[in-house]
């Protein structure tokens, strides 16, 4: 994972300046916002182009265009901000995830839905589906209050036609004994249960450790402890004060892919 920026990216331009006076260049947010919605964009439909997330008209998203200007987008798996919240104006608008082909002169919205933003509110924004079937949706993370002495975590699940809703534990390995510290047990810690496709559980607090995160299909039998799961990951925790959400991504397939989950820090 990506070292993370410590406060969240004020939002001028999709953090690159491309050319808004030239002839057909794409709208773009380009003023210093103050004050506003903090929102984070994730791109996760497998095999998708490379795509820009718009406010009505503006793009609010992007990477660095080519040598000869050729305007990008971001690609599956990617985030933007990867390492913060970009800062956008509050207000209501239509958010479109689209293909802007590479600045070929054409561009095509994948999807599209009426958002709302709320001043001082963080929200994370997601391109999902399939390659035939885009959906764009927005979620908001109500993160915890900060405190230096605490790990917050929760889990989003946006795998696309998943025949089932799953369970999430985070599951901290055991500690042997030292000389000066006693034994630790095996804990299991429930992240939500019965989560379909773009739904998540609330943050819950973990202590530092070894973790595995293991994705379960709700309503089959299974033990945390020993069972093998749909899905899995393996972080080890020890920077206090931060706030994670691990996400399953792209589209279901009974062997998953272990690029289909991972794990960003909201804060």
């Amino acid at each position: 994972m990506k070292k993370i920026f410590k406060r969240a990216l004020v939002f001028l331009a999709a953090g690159f300046m491309l050319g808004a006076c030239e002839k057909n260049a794409i709208p773009e947010v380009t003023e210093p916002v103050a004050e506003g919605a903090f929102v984070k964009f994730f791109f996760h439909v497998d095999g998708a182009p490379r795509t820009n997330f718009f406010l009505d008209s503006k793009k609010v998203t992007g990477v660095a265009p080519t040598t000869s200007g050729i305007v990008l987008g971001n690609l599956y798996g990617s985030a933007y901000p990867s390492n913060a919240y970009a800062l956008l104006p509050a207000g209501n608008y239509k958010m479109s995830a689209v293909d802007t082909v590479a600045g070929k002169g054409t561009a095509e919205t994948l999807a599209s839905t009426s958002v709302s933003l709320a001043s001082n509110k963080h929200y994370s924004a997601y391109l999902v589906g399939t390659t035939t079937s885009y959906e764009v949706f927005l979620a908001e993370d109500k993160l915890p209050p900060a405190d230096y002495t605490k790990i917050w975590w929760r889990f989003m699940n946006t795998m696309a036609n998943m025949p089932f809703a799953v369970d999430v534990y985070a599951v901290r390995a055991a500690i042997a004994a030292t000389e000066t510290k006693p034994a630790e047990p095996m804990e299991i810690i429930e992240l939500g249960k019965n989560l379909g496709f773009k739904q998540h559980g609330s943050y819950v607090e973990l202590k530092p450790g070894s973790y595995t995160f293991k994705v379960y299909p709700t309503g089959t039998a299974y033990d945390p402890a020993t069972t093998k799961p749909y899905i899995q990951n393996a972080i080890v925790l020890g920077t206090l004060g931060r706030v994670y959400t691990t996400q399953i991504r792209g589209a279901y397939a009974e062997t998953p892919k272990t690029s289909q989950i991972d794990y960003w820090r909201d804060r």
